[in-house]
C-alpha cells in the first residue's frame, strides 16, 4: 500500500516519499506541488478557469481519498520514531535518536512531509470544489441574464 503510485500530477508515490527521492527531494516536490495548487488557486479566483461541477467533484474526491490514505502513512511513520529495545549503550541511544529525527523532526521527517502532503491534497479537492461553484454561479448568471434580455 505505501508504494502505490498515487494518481494524477502528484508524480509521487506515497512509498517514495521517504525512499526512492529521499527526504530533501521529497521536499523539492512537495514545493512544486504547492506551488501548482498556488497557481491553481490563482486562476480560480481569476475567473480563468470553471469546472464542470460533476469532474470537479469527483477529482475533488479522489483527492481526499488520497489524502486520507497519506494522512495514515504520516500516522505510521510517526510512530517509527519510537524506537525501543536498542538497549541502553550510547551508540543505542543515538541510533534510536536518528530514527526519531527520520521519523519526525518538525519539518522534513517522513511523518511531517507526508502530512504536508495531506494538506496539499486537502487543499487542491477544495480548489476543485471552489472551481465547481463558480461554474454553477456563472451558468446560474447566465441564465438570468439572458432571461432578463428574453423579456426586455
Amino acid at each position: 500500500m505505501a508504494d502505490a503510485q498515487m494518481s494524477g500530477d502528484l508524480g509521487v508515490g506515497a512509498g517514495a516519499v521517504g525512499s526512492a527521492l529521499g527526504f530533501v527531494g521529497a521536499g523539492a516536490a512537495l514545493g512544486a506541488i504547492r506551488q501548482e495548487n498556488d497557481q491553481l488557486g490563482q486562476q480560480i479566483s481569476s475567473g480563468q478557469l470553471k469546472m464542470n461541477p460533476d469532474a470537479a467533484n469527483k477529482a475533488a474526491q479522489v483527492y481526499e481519498k488520497k489524502a486520507d490514505e497519506v494522512e495514515r502513512l504520516s500516522l505510521r511513520a510517526s510512530r517509527l520514531g519510537r524506537v525501543q529495545g536498542l538497549g541502553d549503550y550510547s551508540s543505542a541511544q543515538e541510533l534510536a535518536g536518528k530514527f526519531a529525527q527520520k521519523a519526525s523532526n518538525g519539518t522534513n521527517g517522513a511523518a511531517d512531509l507526508l502530512k504536508q502532503l495531506s494538506d496539499e491534497l486537502r487543499r487542491k479537492a477544495d480548489l476543485f470544489r471552489t472551481a465547481a461553484k463558480d461554474y454553477v454561479t456563472t451558468d446560474e448568471q447566465i441564465g438570468e441574464d439572458m432571461q432578463r434580455g428574453s423579456q426586455a
